[in-house]
């Protein structure tokens, strides 16, 4: 009883390397574009993927981020936006 663990569903950095600079992207852009596949979870989480980060000028929207992969996106003069749990709206920082 009391806490349960907070499960994501798991967005890879290389994932987003198909997404053309200047263009904001989330997990359904990401579906719709074939870049990954469909979830069991409705929350998700950006994290370090194998390949290389290459995509610039992005802005990424998600539940969560990595400390590693909110670096990676923020270097290549990227933006991050956590999105509410609950209603999927951006938290305006």
């Amino acid at each position: 009883p009391g806490h349960t663990k907070t499960e994501y569903n798991i967005i890879k950095l290389d994932e987003l390397n198909g997404v053309a600079a200047g263009e904001t992207c989330n997990f359904e852009s990401l579906l719709e574009s074939g870049a990954t596949t469909k979830s069991k979870l409705g929350i998700h989480k950006v994290v370090v993927g194998r390949e290389d980060f290459t995509a610039k000028d992005i802005t990424v929207q998600a539940h969560g981020f990595t400390k590693a992969a909110q670096a990676a996106i923020e270097a290549n003069g990227g933006t991050c936006q956590l999105l509410k749990r609950t209603t999927g709206e951006v938290i305006e920082a």
